[in-house]
């Protein structure tokens, strides 16, 4: 009777841990509204690794300007709100929504169909073949855009209303978007290019080349494979200077960046979920051959 009742407690143990890893994150993000989330390393803003700042007084303090440090998405009611956090947000061209460097741009995998090459040239980048892009949300320190992977590329999308604002912590980016120009996000995996706005380059891609310059970021090619993308999000387990640094000047192969989303949310939740079902059944298996031992011990 003594081995039962420690059994059934070690077992309505696991049980609980297993309950409130389970539960616990969706009642978070049932309060919160989050639909996904993403923390980004501190210090990666080097795009395959070798990137440096442009060297004019205007990307001082020549850090953190491009490091994308948190990505979250939230269901706001009638509209999706994204948020970009920084570690640092300046405004030396006193841009209409609070900032002037950063050039982001927000691929989205929602569909069946869609695009594995950018909407315009000038990324350098291409996309993974199992997550095609549908929507596009282009956000500057002057402009919203929202395209579809079916719209021209001369079609002006540009979103009127104020729909962009820095927090009060100085370093997030705040972008609402209506519900209907993306579409549903339940299940969406995303591709986050952070650049350097440059007005008079292809997609407003500032430059990457061999030797930084005064406009132009260095440590990459003279070339048009290298990517000019300077930060991005990574799955977990991969590292971004891999991802960003696999093209290929001899071939001409393009980096192909790799999707986030709650689809890896969800694989590193059952793998944990998996690990505390297969401590129970031990638990189970070995004090039942405790017990049965003990028994037949007894009876010896």
């Amino acid at each position: 009777m003594i081995r039962r009742d420690i059994l059934m407690r070690k077992i309505k143990l696991i049980l609980a841990i297993f309950f409130i890893i389970f539960f616990s994150s969706y009642i978070v993000r049932a309060e919160e509204n989050i639909i996904f989330e993403m923390n980004d390393p501190v210090g990666d803003e080097y795009g395959p690794g070798t990137y440096t700042y442009p060297k004019n007084e205007q990307f001082s303090p020549y850090e953190g300007l491009f490091d994308l440090t948190y990505f979250k998405v939230e269901d706001g009611g009638e509209d999706y709100n994204f948020y970009f956090k920084f570690v640092s947000l300046t405004n030396p061209w006193h841009a209409k929504y609070g900032f002037s460097h950063q050039l982001i741009q927000l691929y989205i995998s929602n569909g069946e169909e869609g695009s594995l090459e950018t909407f315009k040239k000038g990324a350098n980048v291409k996309f993974e073949d199992r997550h095609p892009w549908q929507k596009l949300i282009k956000v500057t320190g002057w402009s919203l855009e929202v395209f579809d992977y079916q719209d021209d590329v001369d079609e002006d999308r540009r979103i009127n209303e104020d729909r962009i604002g820095v927090l009060d912590d100085k370093k997030t980016i705040k972008v609402s978007v209506p519900k209907n120009l993306v579409g549903d996000l339940t299940e969406a995996q995303y591709y986050l290019l952070i650049g350097s706005l440059d007005g008079f380059a292809y997609d407003n891609y500032r430059e990457v080349v061999k030797d930084s310059q005064g406009w132009k970021f260095g440590g990459g090619s003279n070339t048009d494979i290298n990517p000019n993308v300077i930060d991005t999000l990574v799955p977990e387990g991969m590292d971004q200077r891999e991802v960003l640094g696999g093209f290929d000047l001899e071939s001409g192969e393009l980096s192909t960046l790799r999707a986030v989303g709650v689809e890896l949310e969800l694989h590193w939740k059952f793998t944990i979920i998996f690990g505390f079902l297969i401590i129970l059944v031990a638990t189970i298996i070995g004090t039942g051959i405790k017990y049965v031992a003990k028994m037949f011990s007894n009876y010896d």
